[in-house]
Parts: C-alpha cells; structure tokens; sequence
C-alpha cells in the first residue's frame, strides 16, 4: 500500500504541468496561477482520502482548481490578463510564431470565462464533454454549445494566414445524438 506522501507525490508529477498551464489560460498571470495550483495541491492533500471512485484524479484537481479560482475571482481585485506573456511563453524565441500566439491569446481572453474554461478542459486536458458537464454541474448540451460558440469566435478573430487547425486542434466529428459524447 502506497503512503499518503507517495500518492500526493504521484498527483504532482503526473498534473503539475496540466494545472499550471490551465491555471495561466485562466488568469493570465503566472505568479497567481503557480499559487492557485500550490493552493489547489494544499486541499488536495487535506482531502487526499476522498479521491477514488469514478472520477479521475485530474477531473478532481481541475474541480479543486476551480473553486480556489472561483474564491479568487470573488475577492475585490480582479485579475488581469498579460497577453504578450502567453504568447512568449509558448513561443519561445520564434518571432512569427509569438505573433499567431499573441492574437489567438487575445481572442482567447476575449471569450466569456464559461467558453474559455470548457475549451481548456476539452483542448487542454482532453476532456470528454460528459466530464466536462459533470466538473461543471451543468447539461451536457451546454457544454457543446457553449464550445462550439468558443471554437467559432476563435476562428472569426484568426488572421487570413492562421488556418483552423492551427487556432485550435480539434477533432472534426459530431458528437453522436442520444446523449453520447465524444
């Protein structure tokens, strides 16, 4: 049997990645994003006992990630987005590539945080849409409303030379009828 300290050791070295770049996506800001993901590690481990089941352990980090998010947002300085650090960070030192990244970044702050947030669980952390609907509590036709608004305004707001597999790498399938998800 693992111990307490090896499971939370293996939480953090299989999603610190995913947590901190949906953290940034979110804020804006890696200083507020880093301690959202620490804060979100410090309920885990207080309520590491909690997780088995059904649900994945990343659906119930990026659940404790929210709330600490929301409790964030509900404090009276609102956060702000530094869009230019986004795009550098991902681009590194490709001047082009910055460029794309800078104005999909901006069309991504524009989105409504209910848009923004199903695309990153769907984009980032590969989410299907019943999880998303579960993490979210809300009907799963909201969900892919609610995306396919987010994945239209993002290609409305691309350049002439950003193609839409480049904005955002969906996959091209319906979801199937009946309440099934993809």
């Amino acid at each position: 049997m693992r111990s307490r300290r090896e499971r939370m050791a293996e939480l953090v070295s299989a999603h610190h990645a995913d947590l901190y770049r949906h953290a940034l996506w979110l804020t804006g800001d890696p200083a507020l994003a880093e301690d959202l993901v620490q804060e979100t590690y410090y309920e885990a481990w207080r309520s590491l006992s909690r997780l088995g089941g059904p649900r994945s352990p990343r659906a119930w980090l990026l659940a404790i990630l929210r709330r600490r998010l929301a409790r964030h947002r509900a404090a009276p300085a609102p956060p702000t987005v530094p869009v230019e650090a986004l795009a550098e960070l991902a681009a590194g030192d490709d001047p082009e590539a910055a460029a794309e990244l800078e104005g999909l970044a901006r069309a991504f702050a524009r989105l409504p945080d209910t848009q923004r947030e199903i695309l990153l669980l769907r984009a980032l952390h590969g989410l299907s849409y019943r999880e998303i609907a579960a993490l979210l509590d809300v009907p799963l036709g909201t969900v892919m409303s609610r995306l396919s608004r987010a994945r239209a305004a993002l290609l409305a707001a691309g350049s002439g030379e950003v193609h839409a597999a480049e904005v955002v790498p969906f996959p091209r399938r319906r979801a199937p009828r009946g309440g099934k998800d993809g």
